[in-house]
């Protein structure tokens, strides 16, 4: 007989209890702030709301392959998702304060508890239409050039000539649809080579 230890026991939740984390996922990216002006601010193009979406699947996604997943995994996604998807850094460390919430969210519901859940759900439908709050955020965004410009809180006192109102800016519009490809009569796909000017 050996005496070799057994790995723990992974947690399962139930079709309920992951119906409620994923909603708790989704409602702690949503009230991220950081995120939030991502959002707003199109960073992620004219689908970065969808984009908030996905990220609250890998991230329930990342628990359901690996179930020891911890706080620090989860602020690595925050901040990859942030920088890859919306071309941002973060500077202000909320991503530590959103991976907490998320993982005291995943011990309750594995617990059965989905008070906070019910808590977040209520009081986004409390706020629904009404804009966010998005305080005083500070994250750097990547400019087209794929340096980094760094924002820094004191400046922006002393030189508001410099700063672009978001509303002024010009509406995104979407990239022209590729089009449909051509089949032939024996069901061979036609390969368009690119257009020479």
């Amino acid at each position: 007989m050996s005496t070799q230890s057994q790995p723990p026991a992974r947690p399962v939740l139930s079709e309920k209890a992951q119906a409620k984390f994923d909603l708790g996922i989704w409602h702690s990216l949503f009230n991220w702030q950081a995120l939030t002006v991502a959002v707003q601010a199109q960073w992620g193009g004219p689908d970065s709301e969808d984009k908030r979406d996905w990220l609250a699947g890998a991230i329930s996604e990342v628990f359901e392959n690996q179930p020891e997943t911890d706080r620090e995994d989860v602020e690595v996604v925050l901040l990859q998702a942030l920088e890859d998807e919306f071309g941002a850094r973060l500077e202000d460390d909320t991503e530590v304060e959103v991976a907490e919430n998320i993982m005291q969210i995943r011990t309750e519901v594995l617990q059965g508890d989905f008070s906070t859940v019910d808590a977040l759900q209520a009081r986004w439908e409390e706020r629904k239409g009404k804009p966010i709050p998005t305080g005083n955020v500070k994250v750097t965004e990547r400019n087209q050039d794929a340096e980094w410009d760094s924002v820094d809180e004191e400046s922006d006192e002393d030189e508001d000539d410099g700063d672009v109102d978001m509303a002024d800016a010009p509406a995104l519009v979407p990239a022209k649809p590729k089009p449909a490809p051509e089949v032939d009569e024996e069901g061979f796909t036609k390969v368009l080579g690119k257009k020479r000017k």
